[in-house]
């Protein structure tokens, strides 16, 4: 699978359905050893809540946080964001 360089960038192939997204996403973290944590940034000042995709802390590089109830489609789009970020190639 390709990387999207923009989170509103679909992921190869068009639309995904959820299952396909969770099975893609679920892949990622197996073949990178991730964990994925949920989050509710709700609470955040300001309202950036509401604009968190999903949050990478670079002390630990194998946990990202995504929010809560996430779209699957979204969550596997900011997932892979994250990983192009670290550098990792597909």
């Amino acid at each position: 699978m390709r990387l999207p360089v923009a989170p509103a960038e679909p992921v190869a192939g068009g639309p995904v359905s959820e299952e396909r997204a969770a099975a893609a996403l679920e892949a990622l973290v197996a073949k990178h050893c991730l964990t994925i944590e949920e989050r509710d940034f709700t609470q955040l000042v300001g309202n950036i809540g509401d604009r968190v995709m999903a949050l990478h802390d670079s002390r630990d590089d194998r946990t990202i946080a995504v929010a809560v109830n996430q779209d699957p489609s979204l969550r596997l789009r900011a997932v892979c964001r994250i990983l192009e970020e670290m550098g990792v190639k597909q």
